[in-house]
Protein backbone atom coordinates (compact mmCIF):
# COMPACT_ATOMS: atom_id res chain seq x y z
CA UNK A 1 0.00 0.00 0.00
CA UNK A 2 2.89 2.42 0.38
CA UNK A 3 4.22 2.21 -2.32
CA UNK A 4 0.61 2.56 -4.23
CA UNK A 5 0.17 5.85 -2.00
CA UNK A 6 4.17 7.07 -3.13
CA UNK A 7 2.89 6.45 -6.79
CA UNK A 8 -0.07 8.07 -6.37
CA UNK A 9 1.53 11.37 -4.86
CA UNK A 10 4.06 11.10 -7.62
CA UNK A 11 1.45 11.47 -10.37
CA UNK A 12 -0.41 13.97 -8.32
CA UNK A 13 2.85 16.16 -8.54
CA UNK A 14 3.30 15.64 -11.96
CA UNK A 15 -0.33 17.02 -12.64
CA UNK A 16 -0.16 19.59 -10.47
CA UNK A 17 3.79 20.83 -12.15
CA UNK A 18 2.75 20.12 -15.43
CA UNK A 19 -0.54 22.20 -14.95
CA UNK A 20 1.98 25.14 -13.12
CA UNK A 21 4.88 24.46 -15.86
CA UNK A 22 1.86 24.98 -18.92
CA UNK A 23 0.34 27.83 -17.21
CA UNK A 24 3.39 30.15 -17.13
CA UNK A 25 4.17 29.31 -20.91
CA UNK A 26 0.59 30.49 -21.79
CA UNK A 27 0.89 33.19 -19.83
CA UNK A 28 4.76 34.89 -21.52
CA UNK A 29 2.98 33.68 -24.21
CA UNK A 30 -0.09 35.73 -23.87
CA UNK A 31 2.26 38.64 -22.87
CA UNK A 32 4.32 38.60 -25.92
CA UNK A 33 6.78 35.90 -25.53
CA UNK A 34 8.28 34.07 -28.57
CA UNK A 35 8.01 30.26 -28.22
CA UNK A 36 11.57 29.51 -26.82
CA UNK A 37 11.55 32.22 -23.97
CA UNK A 38 8.48 31.23 -22.60
CA UNK A 39 9.45 27.38 -22.74
CA UNK A 40 12.39 28.40 -20.98
CA UNK A 41 10.09 30.27 -18.17
CA UNK A 42 7.53 27.65 -18.19
CA UNK A 43 10.42 24.69 -17.64
CA UNK A 44 12.53 26.80 -15.37
CA UNK A 45 9.22 27.76 -12.88
CA UNK A 46 8.45 23.54 -13.26
CA UNK A 47 11.74 22.27 -11.80
CA UNK A 48 11.62 24.49 -9.35
CA UNK A 49 7.73 23.64 -8.26
CA UNK A 50 8.91 19.72 -9.36
CA UNK A 51 12.06 20.07 -6.66
CA UNK A 52 9.89 21.36 -3.70
CA UNK A 53 6.66 19.07 -4.51
CA UNK A 54 8.67 15.69 -4.94
CA UNK A 55 10.81 16.92 -1.91
CA UNK A 56 7.75 17.74 0.19
CA UNK A 57 4.82 16.11 -0.78
CA UNK A 58 5.82 12.84 -2.91
CA UNK A 59 8.66 11.88 -0.69
CA UNK A 60 7.98 13.76 2.74
CA UNK A 61 11.78 13.86 3.11
CA UNK A 62 12.85 15.28 6.95
CA UNK A 63 15.75 16.30 6.31
CA UNK A 64 17.60 19.56 5.60
CA UNK A 65 17.49 20.45 1.79
CA UNK A 66 21.60 20.64 0.44
CA UNK A 67 22.96 21.85 -2.65
CA UNK A 68 23.94 17.94 -3.23
CA UNK A 69 20.33 16.85 -3.49
CA UNK A 70 19.29 19.88 -5.51
CA UNK A 71 22.44 18.44 -7.73
CA UNK A 72 21.05 14.94 -8.06
CA UNK A 73 17.52 16.36 -8.86
CA UNK A 74 18.63 18.55 -11.73
CA UNK A 75 20.54 15.01 -12.93
CA UNK A 76 17.24 12.87 -12.30
CA UNK A 77 15.42 15.38 -15.14
CA UNK A 78 18.67 15.76 -17.47
CA UNK A 79 18.77 11.81 -17.54
CA UNK A 80 14.81 11.32 -17.85
CA UNK A 81 15.03 14.16 -20.40
CA UNK A 82 17.65 11.74 -22.06
CA UNK A 83 15.60 8.99 -22.28
CA UNK A 84 12.81 10.77 -23.66
CA UNK A 85 15.14 12.03 -26.59
CA UNK A 86 16.02 8.56 -26.88
CA UNK A 87 12.60 7.31 -27.23
CA UNK A 88 11.94 9.97 -29.45
CA UNK A 89 14.93 9.38 -31.60
CA UNK A 90 14.61 5.46 -31.82
CA UNK A 91 10.66 6.03 -32.64
CA UNK A 92 11.22 8.92 -35.11
CA UNK A 93 13.76 6.20 -36.97
CA UNK A 94 10.93 3.52 -36.91
CA UNK A 95 8.87 5.56 -38.84
CA UNK A 96 6.80 7.09 -36.14
CA UNK A 97 7.96 10.59 -37.00
CA UNK A 98 4.83 13.15 -35.48
CA UNK A 99 2.31 10.12 -33.95
CA UNK A 100 0.91 11.34 -30.09
CA UNK A 101 2.12 7.76 -29.50
CA UNK A 102 5.39 8.06 -29.53
CA UNK A 103 5.54 11.68 -27.47
CA UNK A 104 3.11 9.65 -25.04
CA UNK A 105 6.04 6.28 -24.60
CA UNK A 106 8.61 9.13 -24.27
CA UNK A 107 6.68 10.68 -21.31
CA UNK A 108 6.18 7.26 -20.10
CA UNK A 109 9.98 6.49 -20.13
CA UNK A 110 10.78 10.17 -18.47
CA UNK A 111 8.30 9.58 -15.93
CA UNK A 112 9.76 6.08 -14.90
CA UNK A 113 13.02 6.74 -14.87
CA UNK A 114 12.78 9.88 -13.10
CA UNK A 115 10.94 7.94 -10.31
CA UNK A 116 13.52 5.74 -9.78
CA UNK A 117 16.03 8.08 -9.58
CA UNK A 118 14.66 10.19 -7.53
CA UNK A 119 12.88 7.50 -5.00
CA UNK A 120 16.88 5.59 -4.90
CA UNK A 121 19.10 8.39 -5.50
CA UNK A 122 17.68 11.64 -5.04
CA UNK A 123 15.38 11.78 -1.67
CA UNK A 124 16.57 8.78 0.24
CA UNK A 125 17.29 9.00 3.60
CA UNK A 126 20.69 9.51 4.82
CA UNK A 127 21.87 8.95 8.24
CA UNK A 128 22.59 12.31 10.07
CA UNK A 129 25.74 13.36 10.18
CA UNK A 130 27.70 12.77 14.03
CA UNK A 131 28.43 16.53 15.25
CA UNK A 132 32.21 17.48 15.20
CA UNK A 133 34.38 15.50 18.33
CA UNK A 134 31.25 12.58 18.29
CA UNK A 135 31.14 9.51 16.84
Amino acid sequence: MATIALLARFVVSGLINTAVGTGIIMLCLHFGMTDYPANACGYGVGFVVSYFLQRKFTFAVKQRASWNEVYRFALAVSVSYGVNLVILTVGRHAGYAGQPLLHLTGMIGYSVTFFLISRFVVFVDRPAKPAPGQR
